[in-house]
């Protein structure tokens, strides 16, 4: 049976690696990075980045054999994007007011007083495992224990199911130009 161990700093490179196989064909990740060589490239900028903010504050969560992580943002707390900003200039230039447009819409719907799923992501190798499921539910029974709320974006409709399956409502939904459509996913406090 595969347990969930919440992942250190020796551990961010698998992250990163798990991230860069499951979000390759993400409707979002790829809007934003159509190219494979820029997706690759930039991708790892970007889940380096974020990896190493949920790693520092516990809350990258992974399962033991490499294969899934749920990586995690306490309510409150302001994720940095500096590190990544160098890579905008890659966006295609046709989409890049409506980029900016998703940026501001995810910000102006992510509650402050929640925690903030901001990456799921299985290896493909593993899916239909229910490792998305256990992932989740590890991750959301420490946030029971804390009985605070949850929030999510996702751009994949497959995965609004598992999302509901676990507690998650529907919130809002927005799309801009030719992107996909962002679902927004809120859990109550348990």
């Amino acid at each position: 049976m595969n347990k969930i161990k919440t992942y250190s700093k020796e551990e961010q490179a698998v992250a990163v690696n798990i991230l860069l196989l499951a979000f390759c064909g993400d409707p979002f990740q790829r809007y934003l990075m159509p190219d494979p060589s820029i997706y690759f490239q930039n991708s790892t900028i970007w889940f380096n980045n974020l990896a190493s903010q949920s790693i520092s504050i516990k809350a990258l969560l992974g399962t033991e054999d490499r294969s899934g992580v749920a990586l995690w943002f306490p309510p409150k707390y302001a994720v940095q994007f500096e590190d990544i900003e160098g890579t905008y200039k890659d966006f295609a230039s046709a989409s890049q007011k409506d980029i900016f447009q998703y940026f501001a819409e995810f910000e102006k719907n992510k509650p402050k007083d929640a925690w903030y799923l901001e990456y799921l992501g299985v290896d493909p190798r593993s899916h239909s495992l229910g490792l998305g499921s256990l992932l989740l539910k590890s991750s959301l029974a420490k946030i029971d224990d804390l009985h605070q709320p949850a929030y999510l974006e996702s751009s994949n409709p497959r995965n609004i199911s598992l999302y509901e399956r676990h507690g998650f409502k529907a919130v809002t939904k927005f799309q801009f130009g030719d992107g996909p459509t962002i679902n927004t996913m809120y859990r109550e406090a348990r």
